[in-house]
This record gives structure tokens, sequence and C-alpha cells, in this order.
């Protein structure tokens, strides 16, 4: 049995994160809504995404998951990794934002993107096709965040932070 849950009043980003591990760990599939339109053509605002707990292996590159950043969850796509004095950070770019994702480290992705549901439409992410076209999306998305980080920087603009 599906129950919704609104989500319009008093709607706490910073929650979402840990909810969905702890609905996913109970052994429920939990959707949350997409705010904003830095994934699109993929995701748009107002679409509801299934969520998954990430493999044993972690994000792989390609995945659509969801991050925790400081100014709290956001559903991007891995692009690749960064290497910091911490280890391996990952990259993460929405596939309709100019500008990566300031690198975090993996324990930050919680959860992956399995599935977009519009309107009545369920269109999963887990087949062969849809594999290859997220790491050429990913690839190409990983060289236009470089070539915008390489024009900041040589403008001066460059992020201060996850470097």
């Amino acid at each position: 049995m599906r129950r919704d849950v609104s989500l319009e009043n008093g709607f706490r980003p910073d929650l979402v994160a840990p909810l969905a591990c702890d609905l996913l760990a109970a052994g429920a599939s939990p959707e949350v809504p997409v705010r904003g339109n830095s994934m699109r053509p993929m995701l748009r605002d107002g679409d509801r995404v299934r969520l998954a707990p990430l493999t044993r292996a972690g994000a792989q590159l390609g995945d659509v998951v969801l991050r925790v950043g400081p100014s709290g969850p956001i559903i991007h796509r891995v692009v690749g990794w960064w290497p910091s004095r911490d280890g391996w950070r990952l990259l993460t770019k929405g596939d309709g934002a100019r500008r990566l994702d300031p690198p975090l480290p993996p324990g930050n992705v919680v959860v992956r993107v399995v599935a977009r549901v519009r309107g009545n439409s369920v269109r999963r992410f887990d087949g062969t096709g849809t594999r290859i076209r997220a790491w050429s999306r990913a690839f190409r998305s990983l060289i236009a965040g470089l070539i915008v980080e390489a024009w900041d920087r040589a403008r001066g603009r460059a992020r201060s932070t996850g470097y």
C-alpha cells in the first residue's frame, strides 16, 4: 500500500537524506520530489525520483545520486573523482548545470536514484542502454564543467571551497 506524504508545509531538506536511509533500511522504496532544473532534460522540476541504497561498490560513474552538501540534499550525476589530502572525493554535476559541484567525501553520497516518476510514467535507470548513456552524459558533463572551471580560474573567479 502506497501513501503519499505532503511536503508542502514545513519541508525540511536537511532530513531528506537520513529519512531516505531509514526508509531504505526498513525495506521501503522512497520517492522524493525534484526541485529545480539542474538535471534537465532527464529530471524536471516536479518529477519524483525513486531511491535505492548504494551498492557495496559505492557510487559509480554516471550514477544519479542524492548528495548531501552544506545547503542540503542535491540530486546530481557522478562525473568523476578528485584527489585530495584526505583521499578521493566524488565530483558531481547536474546535467543542465554549468559548473561542477564542490568535491565531497564518498560518505556524503547516501543513495542513488533508480527511476524517474513523471505523472503515471515510470522510467528506470538500470538498463544496459541507460548505463551507456549515463557514462556518456557523465563524460560530457565533466568536460563542460572542467572548461567552465578553467575559464573561471583564468578570470580570477576560482571557487575557494572544495579543493
